[in-house]
């Protein structure tokens, strides 16, 4: 499926929110958009289609990706709370990817002030390639 062929927002509203069953053009259209980098829309058809291994793998793809936001998504829709020690995964994911706001709000969600108050410092800092003096 090309980008061309992927759903308007509209119409992908409306297939997410009708009654309609059928599991295996919700993963076709899921494994697309995916295909496609659009992690979040695919999310949507994985869960309208109930397939729990998609899920599975894209919980792991989001610690992976240091997406905090899909991250907890993707968990709310498994049902599974995230602990401490899943929380400290994906805040150091982002952190070495120098996705900063990420890494706070997972740090934050982990409960460790250390590592909080490190990216915290980091936020304050100036940012790279600018010089203060500018």
């Amino acid at each position: 499926m090309s980008v061309k062929r992927l759903l308007g927002c509209l119409k992908k509203r409306d297939l997410l929110n009708s009654d309609r069953s059928d599991s295996a053009h919700f993963v076709q259209l899921g494994t697309a958009y995916l295909e496609e980098g659009r992690v979040s829309d695919a999310i949507d058809f994985f869960e309208k289609a109930r397939d729990g291994a998609q899920l599975d793998s894209l919980l792991e793809r989001c610690l992976e990706d240091g997406d905090v936001f899909l991250y907890r998504k993707v968990a709310r829709i498994l049902g599974v709370t995230p602990g401490p020690d899943q929380w400290l995964k994906v805040g150091d994911r982002a952190l070495s990817l120098g996705k900063l706001y990420f890494a706070q709000s997972a740090y934050r969600e982990a409960g460790s002030p250390e590592k909080l108050a490190q990216v915290e410092r980091l936020l304050s800092g100036p940012l790279p390639g600018k010089s203060h003096l500018q």
